[in-house]
């Protein structure tokens, strides 16, 4: 009912604005046409006619221009002031003519804007524009329900191309994934032989499951034990964190090959590690960084000093703030650091020389 108002009403932008200059125009066109006609009396259509004395007054100057040179001047005003009133003369007659006194236009324009004063009060709007917009939204909730049927039907259709498109790319992503299981396990086992755990043993377990998942239509558990008497779990229940480092570091050591990143960042996956061990994981990230940039932090100096660069992170207190600060290091300073990292704060000749010593074996 609401849209069938509005529709039927045949809203125009602008409309009641030109409307209500109209009606004032109406309502006050005697009055109107009676000052226009005198005006137009006054300036033209008598015997004393103000633009006929203005043409004799300019003819009166120009006849002093050729022997009163402040004349030239006043003349060109005259003329000017003459030409303007002559315009103004004829715009006058033109308005007179077309201002009528219409009581049945009248009666039509108060009609219409009566019905869009009634059509703002019930919407609660001030403006033509208002209702339009109104009608446009009431248009379009309509098509909404109209089109029902039809939306659902394309709608269902593009959920059949989407799901045919997402079992192509998950039935792909799982033979991938079958694929490359055996290398991984593989590689991951020799690998964490050389990390020290020879007797440690990595599984993936690899299931179907019944519904779509943002990872694909299979899961994925790292089964991992680290003794030959322990049985395979689910590597976030059993392993510790020096374990899980190793694992980890297996991991992205594997995938970085092929991972295509010019930089990989690790945070400290030295934890839980130390001695031979740790040297053998400095090991690994520094045969990683001949195919990419490795950053690393770790408060270990046998990784430490495996690095191309070192830089020292430290903080400094700064009247009531703290601040952080990163320095690249020379390789004195890089000696005493790692020094530091062997013996603590107060460094000694032996762990300066076993500095030395690891910096020489890199």
């Amino acid at each position: 009912f609401q849209f069938n108002q509005l529709e039927k009403a045949h809203l125009e932008s602008g409309e009641q604005e030109k409307l209500e200059e109209e009606l004032k125009t109406l309502n006050h066109a005697e009055e109107i046409k009676t000052n226009l006609g005198n005006a137009s009396f006054i300036l033209a259509n008598n015997e004393n006619a103000l633009l006929t004395r203005l043409h004799e007054t300019v003819q009166l100057i120009g006849k002093l221009k050729s022997y009163f040179s402040k004349a030239g001047e006043l003349y060109d005003r005259l003329e000017s002031s003459h030409i303007e009133l002559k315009d103004i003369a004829v715009e006058i007659d033109q308005l007179d003519e077309k201002v009528e006194h219409n009581p049945n236009r009248a009666t039509e324009v108060n009609e219409r804007l009566d019905m869009i004063y009634s059509l703002q009060q019930k919407h609660r709007v001030e403006t033509v524009d208002e209702l339009i917009g109104i009608k446009e939204e009431l248009q379009k909730k309509i098509d909404e329900v109209t089109s029902y049927d039809t939306e659902i039907e394309k709608l269902e259709k593009e959920v059949d191309s989407q799901k045919g498109k997402l079992e192509k790319v998950a039935a792909e992503l799982h033979k991938s994934r079958l694929s490359v299981i055996p290398e991984m396990e593989s590689h991951l086992t020799v690998m964490l032989r050389q990390l020290g755990m020879p007797n440690g043993k990595f599984r993936i377990d690899h299931k179907d499951t019944d519904d779509y998942t943002p990872t694909g239509i299979d899961k994925v558990i790292f089964l991992f034990s680290a003794n030959k008497q322990s049985d395979l779990q689910d590597i976030s229940v059993v392993a510790s964190g020096g374990e899980l480092s190793r694992v980890m570091l297996s991991l992205k050591s594997l995938i970085t090959g092929s991972s295509g990143l010019p930089t990989i960042i690790f945070d400290e996956i030295d934890s839980g590690v130390s001695g031979n061990i740790a040297d053998r994981v400095g090991n690994i990230l520094a045969e990683m960084a001949r195919n990419m940039q490795v950053i690393n932090i770790t408060h270990l100096p046998q990784i430490a000093s495996k690095g191309k660069n070192h830089y020292k992170v430290y903080k400094k207190d700064e009247g009531d703030s703290t601040n952080t600060y990163i320095k690249l290091l020379n390789n004195e300073e890089r000696i005493e650091e790692i020094a530091k990292l062997l013996s603590g704060k107060e460094l000694t000749d032996a762990a300066l020389k076993n500095a030395r010593e690891l910096l020489k074996n890199v």
